[in-house]
């Protein structure tokens, strides 16, 4: 793209760069290589005529959207299955794709389902013709009535030992499964999980392989009723769907046997843990993060280089118009959000570390690091989503009017991180499943793996450093947020203990205690971010001036943080003095950062197709696009709309 093309002002911000923009590309891609290897997959599709938009996808119904999005992520996958393996096309078609495949769900649970659930003689039965899309699958779990309370979920598999045979069943409305996704309209089976009976006993939730339409001509089987859930907010190609079960006889070997075991007689084989088949929903917890990570850097990018072009009022008088990204409340807004990006990086590639760790642990009959592992997901999940959504809406309302656009592209990046909310776990119950394993830890009840991070629950009282130095170090800031989470835990566990003591039972202790327990999990959680971000900032082998450019955004997330909650660091003994001071230290930080603001964000090296935005292009042209999609729209297809013959006409000629 000639240097002529590009707006002015971006062409300034980038010569203002302190750093190499393409270093730090490959420091977030993972190295050079893998850089490499994304542009060559990228650059196969990007002037394909069958994945280009000839219509803005927000102009679309949610069929057509459907529609286009299928026919999309079939062209990809089939384009490159030959080149490349199912993850890097998956993350393809999540670049290219406005909306989510339909195809997602096929990728990131079903074929991972597979292979932590099914034996090796299973796999071997359906993993092939999965990865081949000769099958695609969804994973049916929640239920209308139902989703994180697992235990509650109403669905049944009895076994019949006299056909050697699953009957599964939806007894009850309720117990209908509802919102898994690619159920809708793409799916031709799907992992059911369900409530195992086996000689007149309940052995709780179980995955059993169901197959729910025709492989010849997609028609429902006998028993099965399965549709389309609707429109969502977000997600609007991905066609979620409902299941009802009559009755639907499966064979024994349909159960996904990896774990437990029914024999042909019926008798029931327990697995050496309760929580080996959530193996699956904590990968995808896993996985959210590197989304979230994800959606905040394509939500920066689209305000950072807006807000580099849009120029709004002045700051002294007489003179001209400024950059909105000169005044501090701006930089306020954004910059953190950059920061924020590459914290949830920081933490999904130690958080992936550690599943790896745990599956082959699992693997060879090890399941210490598996109830951490749940714990700490769990936790993560929900503090990133809660702040990533959070992050985006700040970087939509940095857009200004602009930004209430649909195709500002802003919209479905918060749509798509607001979801994450509730599915895989809603956030409220996951804190509080992070809550109830730092209790278990702090009693003594959980033994606690060596070099855990839960270890500092276990030390004497924690305070802030005595000795700041000035500036503070990183790690001195990551010693007050482990005061704090400390802290926190320690208070929400004495308040369940005094209820306790007074003579509520422990359910009831732990209910009034919910506000405490949950403020104590997400204290752990921003520690546990703080901790790997710096490390994985001090552990970067990239150049001075890169590094020092890394270190002011970690310096400006830990700060924040701290600022926007005085009175839990000023609990564990930051004085205000010192609070003072970190608080003018982070707005140095900004200023520092300032001229870099651009440069950050193109370094995320997002296309102008994956932003899909007039507001974020690379080239500044941000008027003259927004221009152009405005003729596009369905109704400017027409000078005169038919409404007016039938409704405005009439009114305009009469004499009321």
């Amino acid at each position: 793209m000639g240097s002529k093309t590009i707006n002015k002002d971006l062409i300034k911000e980038r010569k203002n760069a302190s750093f190499d923009i393409a270093e730090l590309t490959h420091f977030l891609d993972g190295n050079k290589d893998k850089t490499d290897r994304r542009k060559e997959l990228e650059y196969l599709f990007y002037n394909d005529p069958e994945v280009r938009d000839t219509m803005p996808v927000d102009y679309l119904t949610h069929s057509e959207v459907y529609d286009d999005a299928l026919r999309k992520s079939l062209h990809i996958f089939h384009k490159a299955m030959e080149l490349a393996d199912p993850q890097e096309i998956l993350s393809i078609a999540d670049a290219i794709l406005q909306e989510a495949s339909p195809l997602h769900v096929h990728f990131v649970m079903f074929i991972p389902g597979l292979m932590g659930l099914a034996t090796e003689d299973q796999q071997a039965k359906w993993l092939p013709d999965a990865l081949e899309m000769k099958i695609i699958g969804s994973y049916a779990q929640t239920e209308l009535g139902h989703g994180t309370f697992l235990r509650g979920l109403e669905t049944t598999a009895t076994y019949d030992p006299k056909t050697q045979e699953f009957v599964v069943n939806t007894p009850t409305l309720s117990a209908v499964k509802w919102w898994p996704g690619s159920l809708g309209k793409t799916a031709n089976f799907a992992i059911v999980l369900a409530q195992l009976h086996t000689k007149g006993k309940c052995y709780g939730l179980h995955p059993f392989m169901v197959q729910i339409r025709h492989r010849d001509n997609h028609q429902p089987l006998p028993g099965i009723t399965v549709g389309e859930i609707g429109p969502k907010v977000g997600f609007r190609a991905s066609d979620n769907g409902f299941l009802k079960l009559d009755n639907v006889r499966i064979p024994r070997e349909n159960m996904l046997m990896k774990n437990a075991q029914v024999t042909v007689d019926g008798e029931y084989m327990k697995p050496k843990s309760d929580k080996l088949n959530y193996g699956t929903m904590v990968f995808v917890r896993v996985l959210i993060l590197d989304m979230v990570s994800y959606n905040v850097a394509r939500a920066a990018t689209i305000a950072t280089r807006y807000s580099a072009i849009r120029r709004q009022a002045q700051i002294l008088p007489n003179e001209p118009e400024v950059q909105i990204l000169d005044y501090q409340a701006q930089q306020y807004k954004l910059l953190p959000m950059i920061a924020f990006s590459h914290a949830c990086k920081a933490t999904f590639i130690a958080l992936m570390d550690t599943y790896k760790t745990a599956t082959n642990d699992m693997e060879k009959g090890d399941l210490a690091t598996l109830p951490e592992l749940h714990a700490t997901s769990s936790g993560l999940k929900a503090l990133c989503t809660d702040h990533g959504t959070a992050a985006i809406e700040v970087c939509r309302r940095a857009c200004g009017g602009h930004g209430y656009l649909c195709i500002s592209g802003i919209h479905r990046l918060y749509a798509t991180t607001v979801a994450a909310c509730t599915y895989e776990g809603e956030n409220t119950v996951l804190y509080l499943q992070t809550a109830r394993y730092l209790s278990k830890v702090l009693k003594g009840q959980q033994p606690v793996p060596k070099n855990s991070l839960f270890g500092y629950l276990l030390e004497r009282n924690k305070s802030v450093p005595t000795n700041f130095s000035s500036p503070p170090s990183l790690e001195q800031l990551v010693e007050c947020y482990c005061a704090v989470a400390q802290r926190l835990v320690f208070k929400a566990v004495a308040r369940v203990q005094d209820f306790v003591n007074a003579g509520k039972v422990q359910e009831i202790a732990w209910n009034l205690s919910h506000i405490d327990l949950i403020a104590a999990a997400k204290a752990h959680v921003q520690y546990f971010i703080a901790q790997k971000y710096v490390d994985w900032v001090q552990k970067s082998n990239v150049s001075r001036n890169l590094k020092e450019v890394l270190t002011q955004l970690c310096y400006l997330h830990l700060l924040q943080n701290i600022c926007e909650q005085p009175g839990h660091f000023m609990m564990v003994g930051l004085t205000e003095d010192r609070l003072n001071k970190m608080h003018n230290y982070m707005l140095e930080m900004l200023e520092l950062l300032r001229p870099n603001a651009v440069a950050l964000v193109d370094a995320f090296d997002f296309h102008d197709m994956v932003l899909n935005s007039p507001l974020g292009c690379y080239d500044g042209n941000v008027y003259e696009r927004l221009y152009e999609m405005a003729q596009k729209t369905p109704m400017n297809q027409k000078q005169v709309h038919e409404s007016y013959m039938k409704y405005l006409h009439p009114v305009m000629k009469s004499k009321l």
